[in-house]
């Protein structure tokens, strides 16, 4: 799996630098929930209170570090970004994509056993 970083210049802020590994995460089927465990990393040049969320639930927070890794399971039926806040503002998101192996059918297949 590949490896994707997102850094965020902002003029209050030196860049940040978030990474997640895998960043991506295989269903079966289509609108099927995928299920992975996800490694994020991230790291600034200057110490920062950050916060690692996932949508909009917080993963965990750090205060006054320079870098930070937390890993977590991820489980949604939708790519879905993690983001790195500081209280409401965004500095790094990263998105993991969630694909599947077979589209979803609207074909309902009736079996018979005789």
């Amino acid at each position: 799996m590949s490896d994707k970083a997102f850094a965020s210049d902002n003029s209050n802020f030196e860049s940040v630098v978030l990474a997640v590994t895998p960043d991506k995460c295989i269903s079966i089927q289509q609108g099927r929930t995928c299920y992975s465990t996800v490694t994020a990393r991230w790291h600034s040049a200057q110490p920062l209170d950050l916060c690692l969320t996932l949508a909009d639930k917080v993963l965990k927070c750090w205060q006054h570090q320079i870098q930070g890794s937390h890993q977590f399971e991820f489980a949604a039926a939708q790519s879905t970004k993690v983001m790195l806040r500081q209280q409401q503002q965004v500095l790094a998101q990263v998105e993991v994509e969630v694909n599947w192996v077979h589209k979803a059918s609207k074909i309902k297949r009736h079996w018979r056993l005789f």
